[in-house]
């Protein structure tokens, strides 16, 4: 008895070919989905800080003008960034000027040499003193004043809007010259002040008496220290100031009323 065929019994008959693609297609279709990767965290962008500017005494004097008289070298840096100028005088000094200032303003700083300080004074005037305390120089600004920073650096400040001009004076010597000889009947010190001895202040008055005394140990006595005050104030110009030890030593009037020689 012949077998009834495959399609007689209700059997479809696939070729082996399409039976692989389907089970291939069902293979694909069940495999797990990728697994999503956690975002990383939110990028952030950092503002840049303003740098702040560096004030010390090695900046200064790397970055600053040099400004020479005699021995002595000051760095003097000008903020905001301009033009110094400096202009050596027939004494021995050196005068720097600066821009105008627009507006009351810190108009410099100025670097002592390694090694040394500043001694700022009550009138805004300064001088500078090695390790052992010895006067190197002295300087006087026109059209502003002197202020500490710290012991090696000074600021060159404007007091007021308006300045007409602003310079720093700087000088090593006070004294150009002190002679004793024979003058109005006794023992007289001809004391040869420098251009910028003669223009005052306090840094000017402290160079001339200490650089004096330290030439001429006599001159530091009551009487011809009040005259060497005296021809300071009140009679600078005169080419020489006579200092007499015998002169009497008399009040801030009577010395002036006698043209400092009573």
């Amino acid at each position: 008895m012949a077998r009834p065929s495959l399609r007689a019994r209700g059997w479809l008959v696939v070729p082996a070919s399409v039976l692989l693609v389907t089970v291939l297609t069902a293979c694909s279709r069940s495999a797990p989905d990728t697994v999503p990767t956690s975002p990383g965290p939110p990028s952030t962008t950092s503002t840049p800080t303003p740098s702040t500017p560096d004030d010390s005494a090695p900046a200064v004097r790397r970055d600053g003008v040099p400004v020479t008289s005699g021995a002595v070298t000051l760095a003097v840096r000008p903020t905001p960034p301009g033009t110094v100028t400096p202009a050596p005088q027939d004494d021995g000094s050196v005068r720097a000027t600066f821009p105008v200032p627009p507006q009351d303003t810190t108009v410099a700083l100025v670097a002592a040499p390694e090694g040394a300080v500043w001694d700022v004074l009550a009138d805004g005037t300064a001088v500078v003193r090695d390790a052992a305390g010895t006067l190197l120089a002295g300087v006087t600004p026109t059209g502003g004043r002197l202020e500490r920073a710290d012991d090696e650096v000074v600021r060159l400040v404007t007091p007021a809007p308006g300045a007409t001009g602003v310079e720093l004076w700087v000088a090593t010597v006070a004294v150009k010259g002190a002679d004793w000889g024979e003058r109005e009947g006794g023992r007289s010190l001809a004391v040869t002040p420098s251009a910028w001895a003669r223009a005052g202040g306090l840094a000017a008055e402290t160079a001339l008496r200490e650089q004096l005394v330290a030439a001429e140990p006599e001159a530091g006595t009551a009487t011809m220290q009040a005259q060497l005050g005296c021809h300071e104030l009140g009679a600078p110009d005169k080419e020489t100031w006579n200092l007499e030890p015998w002169r009497p030593d008399v009040g801030p009037l009577d010395m002036l009323g006698a043209r400092c020689n009573p």
